[in-house]
């Protein structure tokens, strides 16, 4: 159960990477006080715990009611989709939640560019990620397979 565990913190790392990727920060000709970052990504969050935990609840359903032979392999898929399906739904529903002026001065065009852009870099950091994973994981095979050499005398 400890490897699964350490996947949340890992989604919730590359949501807020890819958020602060997408930021374009405060425009020059901003009045007023400054958008923070932090104030707009605890908005984002709130919508992507909501869809994280309703497809978490979901992929929990399947595997208590599947009793399929490629039980893995249809977790698997379910699993790339609602981390998929909670990225996209939350960039929809935060886009939605901002006022025109806000979208405007974040340097957000539209809905396409702004879910387009978050998805780029969640993508770039999600693959690095797993990435490094893989590598760690031989690593530590390569290293547990290799027997160890009596001591000599």
């Amino acid at each position: 159960m400890r490897v699964p565990l350490l996947r949340i913190p890992f989604l919730l790392t590359a949501e807020v990477i890819a958020s602060a990727g997408t930021w374009h920060g405060t425009p020059t000709d901003w009045r007023g006080e400054p958008p923070h970052f932090w104030l707009f990504e605890v908005l984002r969050l709130q919508y992507w715990l909501l869809f994280g935990l309703s497809f978490a609840g979901i992929w929990i359903m399947e595997w208590m009611s599947s009793r399929r032979r490629f039980l893995a392999r249809v977790l698997a898929v379910l699993s790339a989709v609602a981390v998929l399906g909670t990225e996209v739904l939350t960039s929809i529903y935060f886009w939605k939640r901002l006022s025109p002026n806000e979208t405007e001065y974040l340097g957000w065009l539209d809905l396409r560019q702004y879910t387009y852009e978050h998805l780029t870099v969640w993508a770039v950091v999600m693959l690095l990620g797993m990435g490094l994973w893989y590598l760690w994981r031989r690593r530590k095979r390569r290293h547990l397979s290799v027997p160890r050499a009596a001591p000599s005398r």
